[in-house]
């Protein structure tokens, strides 16, 4: 062999490796590979909604309008604001940060009708026609059942796109998030 097969052969080999440690195994079995994207379009995501505001009201001692974040309607819109930014930044890693290895036997595909036509019964939109559509609410639907799961997925693509696990989860403080 040659100095630049050598070459190939080792490059192949590490390639190789370096895609077995980016996979990872879901409880259904399923095996996804982590895939390097971009982290700012991941931050774009994480920006896009800002959080609500609290209301105000005059406190005549101090002369001026005041925060009242323990209002009962403020801190529901907060809970539905977390929920809603936390579904879109995992849509956004699932989508941008990962790609599917494996599915073991038993486990519906993302291109059988199976699972979307249990998906349509939710009364949820449903895009059976679009690959990327199927791929994001199959991993979700079928692929990644448990909340353990959508942990994993956030920790191994935020590792994989660079992102501290603490940095998607501190992504509400992010500098302009509030207009």
């Amino acid at each position: 062999m040659s100095d630049k097969e050598d070459l190939k052969t080792i490059r192949a080999i590490a390639d190789e490796k370096k895609g077995a440690q980016d996979e990872f195994t879901l409880s259904s079995g399923v095996v996804l590979r982590a895939i390097k994207a971009s982290p700012v379009t991941l931050i774009k995501v994480m920006t896009r909604f800002p959080r609500p505001k609290p209301p105000t009201y005059y406190m005549e001692s101090m002369g001026r309008e005041m925060e009242n974040p323990d209002d009962p309607d403020y801190i529901e819109r907060v809970k539905a604001w977390e929920m809603e930014n936390n579904a879109q930044v995992l849509n956004a890693l699932i989508l941008l940060g990962t790609e599917l290895v494996s599915v073991p036997k038993g486990v519906v595909k993302p291109s059988d009708d199976e699972w979307v036509n249990k998906y349509r019964l939710l009364d949820m939109p449903v895009h059976p026609e679009d690959k990327t559509w199927r791929y994001l609410n199959w991993v979700s639907m079928i692929a990644a059942p448990t909340s353990e799961d959508m942990e994993l997925i956030q920790e191994v693509v935020g590792k994989t796109m660079g992102i501290a696990e603490a940095d998607v989860k501190s992504a509400e403080q992010f500098p302009g998030r509030d207009g």
